[in-house]
């Protein structure tokens, strides 16, 4: 199950998972229309891509804030799959602007809205759906969940506040699943994709969005990943019998394709900030 499947890096990881046989159940809100203005991709979307590479996909309309809607889907893939072994915590709501200007400003210039933008869903939604799905996830053992999110910059300041807040907010949330979960041999892990070429970014520097305007194409490139490259690290993780030893850690897309010696989709690898 993947949560915010619909575009971004959430996209990546569902098309790579079905592409490696997984039966993948693609959980947000835009169905066959994006639900929120200025984004773009659907779960219809897709769900096509993984069924014309083969694999199987399930659009599951869920509000992720919801949490109703959360109970019914984790009752849906009860009964239709009496197991889970895969939770991908990604959903976030955030719009389709790119790299908006208040995120190079200080906190106050932030939009009230921006806290509820990431905290109601990026950060309750990953707690919620976790807790739902824990005893289908317990089930069987050797499963994994999967939390992504920024990372803690090392240097106080050099991530937006909400950002910087949700991206420690978030490492510890699977840190402390990673106790709970241990015993039933379910590993709990926050995978941080890296600065990733989404469309909202990939508009933002065609555009020459303030935040990205410095940047030749030689260096967007060789500083940003793929949707696809988080997508190769959940897979090859989760295929990994020994993943328990990393269980309550933040691994990296980079850290991945090191250690399990994979490449993003161009041939390279990449370790964006």
């Amino acid at each position: 199950m993947v949560t915010g499947a619909s575009r971004g890096v959430g996209r990546g990881i569902a098309e790579v998972l079905g592409e490696c046989g997984a039966i993948v159940y693609l959980a947000g809100r835009s169905v066959d229309e994006p639900a929120t203005p200025r984004r773009a991709g659907t779960l219809t979307e897709v769900a096509d891509v993984i069924e014309r590479g083969g694999g199987t996909a399930i659009v599951a309309r869920c509000d992720l804030v919801d949490d109703s809607d959360v109970d019914a889907l984790i009752a849906r893939i009860e009964r239709e799959c009496g197991h889970l072994d895969v939770l991908v915590n990604n959903a976030v709501a955030w719009d389709d602007t790119g790299a908006p200007a208040f995120l190079m400003q200080p906190p106050l210039f932030a939009p009230r809205t921006w806290w509820e933008r990431n905290f109601d869903v990026g950060v309750r939604s990953h707690w919620l759906v976790t807790n739902a799905a824990a005893k289908l996830l317990n089930l069987r053992g050797g499963g994994a969940v999967f939390f992504t999110s920024e990372r803690q910059p090392g240097l106080p300041g050099m991530q937006e506040l909400v950002l910087d807040l949700r991206g420690t907010t978030v490492a510890r949330m699977a840190l402390l699943y990673a106790l709970h979960f241990r015993p039933h041999r379910v590993s709990s892990i926050l995978l941080y994709p890296g600065f990733s070429r989404t469309d909202a970014i990939q508009r933002s520097f065609e555009d020459d969005n303030d935040y990205l305007s410095n940047w030749s194409a030689d260096e967007f490139y060789a500083r940003t990943a793929s949707i696809h490259y988080a997508g190769r690290a959940a897979a090859t993780l989760t295929a990994d019998p020994a993943l328990l030893e990393r269980t309550g850690t933040i691994v990296t897309s980079h850290d991945a394709a090191v250690a399990y010696d994979f490449t993003d989709t161009d041939g390279t690898r990449p370790d964006p900030d």
